[in-house]
This record gives structure tokens, C-alpha cells and sequence, in this order.
């Protein structure tokens, strides 16, 4: 459970808006169930009621099935509208006439988004939510009941709550809804899985920074596909601050690095020990710089991973090794990225995943052996995707953090 004095302001957002909606739905579940269910006879009562559970709960399988129980929750902002156009069109043009399967199904994938999207629920919260979302949702349904005029009101009711729904889902669940939305142009792309056993305990909630070689500029996406929840990247201002863009990275918390040298108080590094402090999942490319040529897989990383994690020392950390961008469209393999190269069509993409470690106390005690560490673990996160080792980093006589053999490119 979250500490709600460090919980990430996006987790609670998200924790909220999937309260407030579930409380919509359970609000209308039970006068949804009293239309679909007012029909004549008996038999006609069974097969509506028997539709309209069957579809609502074939919805709540498809978000079950998807592979990222962050981004299902996307599928909650896609379904609301749908909903509110069966609701607009029971009361519009049917009148009267309340199909199980107009809104069984679409009320269902909410509800199966909401559940398999939820992280770090605080259960005496979420249960009084839900109780009393029932309890008015039933009492209104009594009231159209106990009147004997169900569809009129009842139809206005359920249509102010679908709209609610829509606009909160909207607002307060954007980025699951733009990640998903993204999903069909990044598989056209690429091939990407995870392997490694970071990935089958990898945390839900809490602080964790997540480290990698850095190929092509896609490399931050690359990790957000197999991470099970949302990231906290860096990125350039001369992506960051680009028009359009800049919204959509403020809106995703991504940390805004300035145009200028490294410098140890350096603004980035503070914010990524915020973000930390918030509970959140950062993610750094601690070369700082895109490879360039095939013969230096992995450059010296700076001093900024062990600025952040000399600040907050037991902060899990989560090595990779992302195979496959070098050569991509996006990358600095002959030419620069765009040019000279075609575009990525299902490129194979393979990013190995380290358990979590927390950094020694005594490595942390000197920026060379951290770096170098945290190099070398980089490095071994290629054995989970089969690759030939890498020789390893060593501290030289002369105190630079290179391998022997590659003292002159790194200096």
C-alpha cells in the first residue's frame, strides 16, 4: 500500500480516476439492469438478463487479456463514449427497447479496465467508494421502480452518468489511453520483448530507477513496451520543448534535461530524486549520449547515476541491455538517425531485464567504482538475451573507468 504522504501525484490520479468511475458504473449497473431486464414475459426477462451478463462479462475479459495492466486501463477512456452512444440511442431512437449487448459489453471492458489497471489501491477507499456508488445506484433504480415509469428517467439518469464518465475517464486517464493508442504504430515498427527475471517481479508502486545502453532514440519506448507500468524518462529540452510535444511530456512527468554541460548540481538530477522521493520508476541513460559506432557498444557513464543514487541509496535498481536499436531508422548507424537508413518495419527488438539490486554502501562511497559497477551490471544483462559477454570495465593505474582495451576511445 502507498504512503499517501510519497505517493506519486500520477499514481493518485490514476487511483482516483479509477475510483470515481467504478462508482459511475456501480451508480448505473442497477438501473442498466432494470431496463435490459423490463420485457413482458418471463422467458423474454431470462434471455435479456442472461445476454446482458453474458456480454458484460466477455468485456471484462478482453482488458484481462492484455499484456500491460497499466495501459488496459486505456481501454476504460475508449469504451465510456461507446457506452454513452448506446445510452443516447436507447433513449433517442429505440425508446424504450434497453439491449443486454449495447451496453453489457461496453460497461463491461470498464470494469475489467479498471480492474486489471489498478495499482496500490488503498481497499478501505476503494470499497466505501464502490458501497456507496451501489447503494445510490440501487436506490435510484427503486425509485424508477417504485414510480412505474423506468425508461424516461431512468434514460436521462444513465445518460448524465456517461457523460461524467467520459470526460473523467478523458482527462484523468490520457496516458494509458495515448500509450494504447500508440501500440498499433510501434507493432508495425518493431518486434519488441522483455526477457530476464526483472521483469516477473518487477514492482507496481514504489521507487525504482531502471538503467540501459542507449542506441537510438526510441530507446526510452523500447523500456516503456516491456516495463509493466509508467516510466519517468529524461529527455533533451531539444525534443522536450519542441511545439506539441511539450505538453504531452508534462502531462507524462517526463524530466526536461537542459542544453548545456553536466554539471553536479545540474536541475535534472534533482528532479529524478523528486520523482524517486514520489514513489515513481525513472529511467536513465547514464552515457548521456547516443552510440555512435558499431566498435563501442557502451560508453563511460556519467557522474549523474551516482549523484542520484548516492542521494537515495537504497533505491532498487533495475539493469538492462537493449538489443537492436543500433542500425535502426532511429539511430546514429550510418548517418545520422532518419538518414541514410530505412524505416523500421517489425525490427527485432530484445531488451534484457536485471533483477532489482540495491548498490552496495560500499561501492557508493566513489562515483569510479559506482560507474563502473553499474557499467559492468549493464553489460551482463546481455546473457538473458543470449549474446556474447562483453569484456568487463576495470578501474585502470591511471583512474580512468575503462576496459583495458578500449582506454583510448572512452577518454
Amino acid at each position: 500500500m502507498p504512503n499517501p504522504e510519497t505517493e506519486s501525484p500520477q499514481l493518485r490520479r490514476e487511483r482516483l480516476a479509477g475510483l470515481t468511475a467504478a462508482a459511475l458504473v456501480c451508480a448505473a449497473l442497477p438501473s442498466v439492469a432494470l431496463l435490459v431486464a423490463d420485457t413482458p414475459t418471463t422467458d423474454e426477462r431470462k434471455v435479456a438478463v442472461t445476454s446482458f451478463v453474458g456480454w458484460l462479462a466477455a468485456g471484462a475479459l478482453l482488458p484481462m487479456l492484455y499484456w500491460s495492466r497499466y495501459r488496459a486501463l486505456g481501454f476504460a477512456t475508449y469504451f465510456a463514449p461507446v457506452w454513452l452512444v448506446a445510452v443516447v440511442w436507447c433513449v433517442a431512437v429505440v425508446h424504450g427497447e434497453w439491449p443486454g449487448w449495447a451496453h453489457g459489453l461496453p460497461l463491461g471492458v470498464i470494469v475489467g479496465a479498471l480492474a486489471r489497471g489498478r495499482r496500490g489501491p488503498q481497499p478501505g477507499e476503494e470499497t466505501t467508494a464502490i458501497l456507496f456508488a451501489a447503494v445510490l445506484g440501487g436506490g435510484v433504480a427503486w425509485l424508477f421502480v417504485s414510480r412505474g415509469r423506468p425508461f424516461d428517467p431512468a434514460g436521462y439518469y444513465l445518460m448524465a452518468v456517461a457523460m461524467v464518465l467520459v470526460a473523467w475517464t478523458a482527462t484523468r486517464l490520457f496516458r494509458p489511453w495515448f500509450e494504447l493508442s500508440l501500440e498499433p504504430l510501434v507493432w508495425l515498427a518493431y518486434a519488441i520483448r522483455g526477457r530476464g527475471p526483472g521483469l516477473a517481479n518487477f514492482p507496481q508502486t514504489g521507487p525504482c530507477l531502471v538503467i540501459a545502453n542507449h542506441a537510438c532514440w526510441m530507446d526510452p519506448g523500447f523500456l516503456g513496451k516491456v516495463i509493466p507500468r509508467p516510466i519517468t524518462p529524461m529527455m533533451t529540452a531539444a525534443f522536450y520543448d519542441l511545439p506539441g510535444l511539450r505538453r504531452i511530456m508534462v502531462a507524462f512527468g517526463v524530466i526536461r534535461v537542459p542544453e548545456k554541460a553536466i554539471k553536479r548540481d545540474a536541475t535534472e538530477l534533482q528532479d529524478a530524486i523528486a520523482a524517486l522521493d514520489r514513489g515513481e520508476c525513472v529511467v536513465i541513460f547514464p552515457e548521456g549520449y547516443l552510440r555512435r559506432t558499431e566498435e563501442q557498444p557502451l560508453r563511460r557513464y556519467g557522474q549523474g547515476v551516482w549523484q542520484i543514487l548516492k542521494a537515495r541509496p537504497n533505491t532498487p535498481v533495475f539493469a538492462c541491455w537493449i538489443e537492436g536499436g543500433w542500425g535502426s531508422y532511429m539511430s546514429y548507424f550510418n548517418g545520422k538517425p532518419t538518414k541514410n537508413k530505412p524505416r523500421d518495419v517489425r525490427r527485432p527488438i530484445l531488451v534484457g531485464v536485471s533483477e532489482a539490486e540495491t548498490i552496495p554502501h560500499d561501492v557508493l562511497t566513489e562515483h569510479l567504482k559506482t560507474r563502473i559497477y553499474l557499467m559492468n551490471r549493464t553489460i551482463a544483462a546481455r546473457a538473458y538475451l543470449g549474446l556474447p559477454e562483453l569484456p568487463r570495465f576495470e578501474v585502470t593505474a591511471k583512474g580512468d573507468d575503462t576496459r583495458p582495451d578500449e582506454a583510448e576511445a572512452l577518454s
